[in-house]
């Protein structure tokens, strides 16, 4: 009887670490070497075999390792977003701009020396970048050009879907949408920080972001006609979201914080480790509660 409750216990652990990705006995771990110790503040990735990522450096992903690649500045760099194999932007401190032309990056001139957080290109020649102070560029094929901003406040994501409909987000609840010849100022139903925009439609977006203060997070949803808050399963600041469409999709934060969109609600994914720990208690509690077993147990 004792025996058998062991392998019960035993076989229920294995078949939870096997459902949450945990590998064991057969199974095998694949870790990625990074081939940098500096942070990394953004990754784009154009497929499964050609992917880029920056901050402190710039690496590439060729489809079976990241590698360093030589950068033409020392600056920061936040964002990073790639037309095609051979034509991709990075953006970063000082308002530093850089160009990837299929060979290697160089550095492009800059109208400004404020530091730009995000970079997003509607085409070749046709793209944006946003930064601090509310500071907006525009790349129309030949150069980057400065354009009026309506905000003074930090821009700290943007996303466009056409060259007539674009969004910017930033702190105290700042939104701002571009309709094709003017950005202005939208409406929005937090004064929090406001990290990442993504849009699936004209109709259908998100904005993740959190409350500076306490790091509470905060979940907004477009319509199509007004930003309105949605039920987010944590309390962590969120920094980031991606959607692969309307009824699936992303968020990431703080602490290895993730969420995912069901098409109905966002419900928490926990980390590994976390489960691993439960599963744990519960195996010590089923050995625990044999052992008293044991001990109780009758001698003959």
């Amino acid at each position: 009887m004792g025996r058998n409750l062991i392998f019960k216990a035993t076989l229920l652990v294995v078949l939870m670490l096997l459902c949450v990705g945990v590998p064991i006995a057969n199974g095998q771990v694949v870790n990625w070497t990074s081939p940098t110790t500096s942070h990394l503040e953004e990754v784009f990735m154009l497929n499964a075999n050609d992917g880029w990522a920056v901050g402190g450096d710039i690496i590439h992903w060729d489809g079976t390792e990241w590698n360093l690649v030589t950068s033409p500045t020392t600056k920061w760099l936040y964002s990073v977003f790639m037309v095609n194999t051979d034509d991709g932007w990075a953006v970063g401190r000082d308002g530093v701009i850089l160009r990837w032309d299929g060979t290697e990056w160089s550095t492009v001139t800059s109208p400004t020396t404020r530091s730009l957080f995000s970079v997003f290109m509607v085409n070749t020649d046709d793209g944006w970048a946003v930064g601090e102070y509310g500071a907006m560029l525009r790349w129309d094929g030949t150069e980057w050009s400065t354009i009026s901003s309506p905000t003074t406040e930090y821009l700290s994501s943007m996303f466009m879907l056409n060259a007539n409909d674009g969004w910017a987000v930033g702190p105290d609840g700042t939104i701002l949408r571009w309709d094709g010849t003017d950005w202005s100022t939208v409406a929005c139903p937090t004064s929090e920080w406001l990290r990442a925009v993504y849009m699936v439609s004209t109709n259908d977006g998100w904005i993740v972001g959190y409350d500076d203060n306490d790091l509470y997070d905060n979940i907004l949803h477009w319509d199509g006609s007004e930003w309105s808050t949605v039920t987010s399963p944590t309390t962590t600041a969120l920094l980031s979201v991606s959607m692969i469409n309307a009824d699936d999709g992303w968020a990431v934060g703080l602490f290895g914080t993730i969420a995912q969109w069901t098409g109905t609600a966002w419900i928490p994914e926990f980390p590994t480790w976390t489960l691993m720990l439960l599963m744990l208690v519960v195996f010590t509690v089923v050995i625990a509660v044999y052992k008293r077993r044991l001990i109780k147990a009758p001698t003959h």
